[in-house]
């Protein structure tokens, strides 16, 4: 065996793979090469070996976000920054925009994002008129922090075509007043139609940027790997170029938006997910794995596709379908047959019933063993919806850190009984159903550690815990932070856990992770990250 370029000693490293080590040692090309007890892996040792002392911290394999949206939160680092605290009423929100716009006086739309009605003293959304204040004679719009609604102001409706008169989108609802007039609410669909018309197109160099931005600001929360949940082709592109200019520095998975797939192939057949993958560079820094679709909408939004109506507001209202369910299956059924493992976004109850039916029609048609198809967020769940999830073998790809920064509204929109019922981790657990976290970033602000926390205590933002009988340990909230995303992405073989083989990404713990949460004196924090075994963030260790 060849002699170690880095040995990293006095260390207490979770492997996630069933042991706890003290050393590890790192080859040449960045992997590792012996994970054990310092005797052994100072075997390794030679003239050249670099020694760092981990100075008895805790290391974890690196943090793996399985469901975030990667440009997105780097473009949104350039937007006005609408959420709690920074804004805590609509005036906050206008006095946000207008300060953007004079930091950047020649803008030709003003954008700002993450903004939360529930959280807003007038628990309202903005209207058109609120952003005409701002604006008049640019587009404005702003996104809420689900990113499944938008406001924008009478400009941008103009440009857009909305009006009175004007028909909702398929999957979508524009807002209107008593008169029927667009209050500049835009839901689903409506969200997203036509916005070239009123937000210019980022160029491929600002693609590149924003990817280096994101790329950059998630290292630093010890993520070595995350998946933007839901990616064009056009996109795609561009994330070959940054990672071939080394701008992308984390390892990424990608999902395909398959809708557009579809939609391109026309009456031609889909492609394959092997003639898909970006030939420019290496597989182990840029991954597509998924076929990405959407089944409904958001809770905060009250576009989550139910079978009973939310609690508060139009008594009707039981969310927003993004497809007919013919066409959802449609859908599905031909990523299915395709080879492709489908990642079907689903919160509400009647949407995670209707993407287990199109699963299981995918797999009568074609069976396929394991094909591994997950259910984003996978939230409001029951009894019959679990045994069904075991049953078919689907993943459900959770977010912790939505109940402590969105579960007051989780209890307003849905009541508390339905509320409690959501995201229930250790019942999942315990029925032996594949799950794993990631974050939705940037829904929120995605550090691990506060998913962590929020896995382990379920506390909303305000204090509430949101059924306690589904709080998870701290060992299996880490396992579903690192390891179990590398199986839900199918990268297990590389990355995950700390074994031999692997790639050296891994994360130095400043404070103790492994203690209950009432003995901690501060919050722990990542003081070091290591991506191929060299250090990308924070102290390099001596």
């Amino acid at each position: 065996m060849a002699n170690a370029i880095t040995i990293l000693t006095n260390g207490r490293i979770y492997t996630q793979a069933g042991t706890i080590e003290s050393a590890l040692a790192v080859d040449r090309a960045g992997r590792l090469i012996a994970v054990g007890s310092e005797s052994q892996v100072m075997n390794l040792r030679g003239p050249n070996t670099r020694i760092l002392n981990a100075n008895n911290h805790i290391v974890l394999p690196g943090f793996y976000d399985c469901h975030m949206h990667i440009l997105d939160l780097g473009l949104k680092l350039a937007q006005a920054d609408l959420s709690y605290p920074h804004v805590k009423n609509i005036a906050d929100i206008r006095a946000q925009l207008i300060a953007h716009r004079n930091e950047h006086p020649r803008s030709m739309a003003l954008l700002g994002a993450r903004y939360d009605q529930n959280r807003l003293e007038e628990k309202q959304h903005p209207t058109r008129f609120d952003l005409d204040l701002v604006a008049k004679d640019i587009p404005v719009r702003i996104e809420h922090t689900s990113g499944h609604a938008a406001v924008v102001n009478s400009c941008a409706l103009e440009r857009l075509g909305i009006s009175a008169s004007s028909d909702d989108p398929v999957g979508g609802v524009v807002q209107r007043d008593a008169a029927g007039e667009p209050t500049g609410l835009l839901l689903e669909t409506a969200a997203w139609n036509n916005m070239e018309a009123i937000v210019p197109e980022p160029s491929a160099t600002e693609v590149i940027n924003a990817l280096e931005k994101a790329s950059n600001f998630l290292i630093s929360f010890g993520i070595t790997s995350a998946t933007d949940a839901c990616t064009s082709m056009d996109e795609l592109d561009c994330y070959a170029r940054a990672s071939w200019l080394e701008k992308l520095r984390l390892r990424v998975n990608l999902m395909i938006d398959w809708a557009e797939v579809m939609s391109d192939a026309g009456s031609q057949q889909p492609p394959k997910p092997e003639h898909i993958q970006p030939g420019r560079v290496s597989g182990h820094m840029l991954h597509v794995g998924q076929a990405k679709l959407f089944s409904d909408g958001a809770i905060t939004t009250r576009t989550c596709w139910l079978n009973k109506p939310f609690a508060d507001g139009d008594a009707a209202n039981t969310g927003v379908p993004i497809y007919p369910e013919d066409e959802l299956r449609r859908l599905i059924i031909a990523a299915h047959r395709r080879g492709w493992q489908v990642a079907c976004h689903a919160i509400g109850d009647r949407a995670i019933e209707a993407v287990l039916d199109a699963y299981a029609e995918a797999q009568r048609q074609q069976t396929r063993p394991r094909p591994g198809h997950r259910i984003e967020h996978c939230m409001l769940l029951n009894d019959q919806l679990i045994q069904r999830l075991r049953r078919q073998n689907i993943w459900c790809i959770g977010q912790p850190e939505f109940i402590s920064t969105l579960g007051d509204a989780y209890r307003t929109a849905l009541g508390d009984d339905r509320a409690s019922r959501l995201s229930p981790y250790n019942t999942l657990e315990k029925s032996g159903i594949a799950q794993a976290f990631s974050s939705d970033c940037p829904v929120v602000g995605g550090n691990p550690i506060d998913g962590l926390v929020a896995a382990v205590s379920r506390r909303t933002p305000g204090g509430v815990i949101l059924n306690s009988d589904e709080c998870i340990t701290m060992d299996t909230a880490v396992y579903n932070y690192t390891a179990a995303p590398a199986f839900a992405s199918r990268t297990e073989q590389d990355r995950g856990t700390l074994e031999a083989g692997k790639w050296a990404d891994f994360v130095i713990i400043n404070g103790e992770l492994f203690t209950p949460l009432t003995d901690w004196e501060v919050l722990p924090k990542v003081s070091s990250v290591f991506i191929a075994g060299q250090c990308v963030y924070g102290e390099a260790l001596i």
